[in-house]
């Protein structure tokens, strides 16, 4: 089966996929930011430290869920050290930012908890394609 995607033209075509890719870590990423942040409203759990785990954890899983994905689907590359190392870089920058911008968005603003890591996501994640564009060229692209 031949994606839509397919017929575009490097880096267009990486470019579509990311953002697709992206959504779609978005999506695990909130959904499960979101869902502890609702099992701490049952506990009556409140306190910083720990909507920050909560978002730590989404990151986590989407960021193993990405690496593999950005591999094989969006730059059509296999796993291997290098992107890893790149990848892990990038992402860390990526973490830093989404916490950065949720903890300020938290304390400096009106915003809800809920829409803080969302924006955060959205914020941090503009650059991260740049970044990680680097690392995951194809062998060929190199030359």
């Amino acid at each position: 089966m031949t994606l839509p995607t397919a017929k575009l033209h490097e880096p267009q075509r990486s470019m579509i996929r990311f953002l697709i890719l992206g959504g779609i870590g978005t999506g695990i990423q909130y959904g499960i930011y979101y869902g502890l942040l609702g099992v701490m409203d049952l506990m009556h759990w409140e306190n910083q430290f720990l909507t920050n785990a909560a978002f730590s954890i989404g990151f986590v899983v989407e960021m193993v869920f990405n690496y593999f994905m950005s591999n094989y689907y969006t730059f059509g590359t296999k796993p291997d050290w290098k992107n890893a190392g790149g990848f892990l870089t990038a992402r860390a920058i990526n973490y830093g930012l989404q916490v950065l911008c949720l903890n300020i968005l938290l304390l400096v603003t009106t915003v809800s908890e809920e829409w803080a890591g969302l924006l955060a996501i959205l914020i941090a994640g503009i650059a991260n394609y740049f970044i990680l564009r680097i690392f995951f060229k194809k062998k060929d692209e190199n030359k």
